[in-house]
């Protein structure tokens, strides 16, 4: 999928792929400014040759005009038993690059996902965004999440 985005003066586009190996350095990147910590690169390549070999795991990114990752998210399809015993999808880690926001990049990769979830029978996708990331709630708002329906609850182990 491609996009025309302006940044300042310039026309750019931007390419939604599948992440690979070699774009785990940038998205290592990208996941300090949403985290703000460092990963541990040795732990995160083990992770993502593990997501990258399960294929209820998807992990996109969206590319510039010269190839730099300026954003990404996780897809992670889930099996119901509820209802129809149909899955549904899971968003994690979006980030688009600071720089780079209100582009029309993360709704970019917002459709994307869900396009890919719709392909694979999925009823819903859902999300969590950290309670003090009032410009992502906005976001997530403006393309169509509504936080009234659910109530997240979180526990770290």
């Amino acid at each position: 999928m491609n996009l025309e985005f302006k940044k300042g003066s310039e026309i750019n586009l931007v390419t939604i792929t599948r992440i690979t190996y070699d774009d785990l350095n940038d998205l290592s990147n990208l996941y300090e400014q949403l985290l703000g910590k460092k990963t541990n690169l040795q732990k995160f390549k083990d992770k993502f040759t593990l997501i990258n070999s399960n294929k209820n795991y998807i992990l996109i990114g969206a590319k510039d005009g010269d190839n730099n990752l300026v954003g990404s998210l996780l897809g992670i399809i889930c099996q119901d038993l509820g209802g129809e015993c149909k899955p549904f999808m899971v968003v994690e880690n979006v980030i688009v690059k600071n720089n780079c926001r209100r582009m029309g990049i993360g709704k970019t990769l917002m459709t994307f996902i869900e396009n890919f979830a719709r392909k694979k029978d999925c009823y819903f996708t859902m999300l969590v965004s950290a309670f003090k990331r009032k410009d992502a709630h906005k976001f997530y708002e403006s393309i169509g999440y509504n936080n009234d329906v659910v109530k997240g609850f979180k526990k770290y182990l």
